[in-house]
């Protein structure tokens, strides 16, 4: 049975961590989905319409606490 998190999902997608870094961003996404975090990346391919760079680390809103403290520990001074 679907409990109704699993219907509407992108409803409850915070930012979690931006990064101006592409390679980091990944590695911080797989390293969340190691620790069974789902994870997406936003922002990645604006680079070139912009002139920045800037990908935000996004997780559903229950993970929030959990995602932040792994990303801390991976980076403790970012």
């Amino acid at each position: 049975m679907n409990t109704p998190d699993e219907h509407n999902l992108d409803a409850h997608l915070v930012t979690v961590y931006t990064v101006g870094d592409a390679v980091k961003a990944e590695l911080i996404r797989n390293a969340l989905q190691e620790h069974g975090i789902r994870c997406e990346l936003g922002g990645e391919h604006q680079a070139g319409f912009t002139g920045t760079f800037a990908v935000d680390v996004i997780v559903l809103e229950k993970d929030r606490e959990q995602a932040a403290k792994l990303i801390e520990d991976m980076f403790p001074h970012s």
